[in-house]
């Protein structure tokens, strides 16, 4: 059977809910964000399963039951990310 791929917009990356410090886009780790379109699932914010697969070629990351097409990234997000990327190559 073929995962339903869905956009996923103003995401992040993030261990879980209940603490939602960013994380780096990897396996084991979980999508925050808002979905439109998911075939089994209402529009609005989800947190994903865990990640088992990226492609950050494509912009897609599968996990158990579905696979996300990263769209806009979250502003906090992207601001984390920037700060962590500087901070390595000071």
């Amino acid at each position: 059977m073929e995962k339903p791929t869905v956009k996923i917009d103003d995401w992040s990356v993030v261990d879980n809910v209940v603490s939602p410090v960013y994380r780096e886009l990897e396996p084991g780790r979980r999508l925050f964000g808002t979905i439109l379109g998911h075939a089994d699932l209402p529009n609005g914010i989800i947190y994903t399963s865990a990640i088992v697969r990226v492609d950050r070629v494509r912009g897609l990351v599968e996990t158990r039951n579905s696979v996300y097409q990263l769209g806009q990234v979250s502003d906090s997000y992207a601001r984390w990310d920037w700060e962590r990327w500087a901070a390595r190559t000071a």
